[in-house]
Parts: structure tokens; C-alpha cells; sequence
């Protein structure tokens, strides 16, 4: 993460499961790199179905974080 990036601090509920298996699958050092890097997919996947999308969207791509 670069030098410049602004953090907030968030109080809120998560799933315990989830947030041990996010930490094991991201191989995250700590349950709050987990959360982080699960954001960072979430924002990065965006950028990745509009690229497909601007292509042509040849093929198909399945959203990991659809509503």
C-alpha cells in the first residue's frame, strides 16, 4: 500500500467465519490485512467486468460480489 493512502476507523460487525476464512484464503497476516485486501478485490473486480465489457465482452465473467 503506498504511503499516500488514507485510512478510517470503522467500528462494525463482521462474520466471524467468514472473516477467519477471508484471513486463511488471502493469506492475510492479520484479520484487518484480510478486510483491506477483500476491499481491494472488490474494487479491482469492478475495473476488470468494465474492461471485459469495453471489449466486447467476448466470453463470459461471473461477478464475485453481485447484488
Amino acid at each position: 500500500m503506498s504511503v499516500a493512502t488514507a485510512y478510517v476507523r470503522k467500528t462494525i460487525w463482521l462474520n466471524r467465519a467468514n472473516l477467519r476464512k477471508a484471513v486463511r484464503v488471502l493469506h492475510a497476516k492479520t484479520e484487518k490485512d484480510a478486510v483491506n485486501r477483500a476491499l481491494e478485490l472488490a474494487v479491482e473486480e469492478e475495473a476488470i467486468v468494465a474492461a471485459h465489457k469495453e471489449v466486447g465482452g467476448a466470453g463470459e465473467v461471473e461477478e464475485a460480489f453481485a447484488e
